[in-house]
């Protein structure tokens, strides 16, 4: 199965919080709004990544004999359906977080006006 493993891991999660960041800003939404936005904007990317690395090891398991064909020829392992399914993961993975931005604007605005 394939797997992203350390730096490509941090790499991803910290794609997916400039996302989460530019879209709330594009939203008027900033650090300042509350409190637990950070930790809120950590979370969201980190299960957005997760999306991802779960969705292409479910797409991408290989047989021992392809591992043993591939290992021979670093080259091969830098297959371009690999790269295709990952961008298209990372893809939707920020259409659905764009598509249900809207739900955190509605929260943070009756949390400001409970104030």
């Amino acid at each position: 199965m394939v797997q992203l493993l350390g730096e490509s891991q941090d790499l991803l999660v910290r794609h997916f919080i400039v996302l989460i960041e530019v879209e709330l800003s594009k939203r008027g939404i900033s650090y300042s709004a509350h409190p637990l936005l950070r930790p809120f904007i950590e979370m969201h990317a980190r299960e957005l990544s997760e999306f991802v690395l779960k969705g292409i090891g479910l797409r991408h398991q290989f047989g021992l004999q392809a591992i043993e064909t591939m290992a021979g020829d670093p080259a091969r392992l830098l297959r371009v359906d690999l790269w295709d399914s990952l961008q298209s993961h990372i893809n939707d993975a920020q259409q659905h977080f764009v598509s249900g931005v809207g739900g955190l604007q509605r929260i943070l605005a009756q949390i400001e006006a409970g104030r």
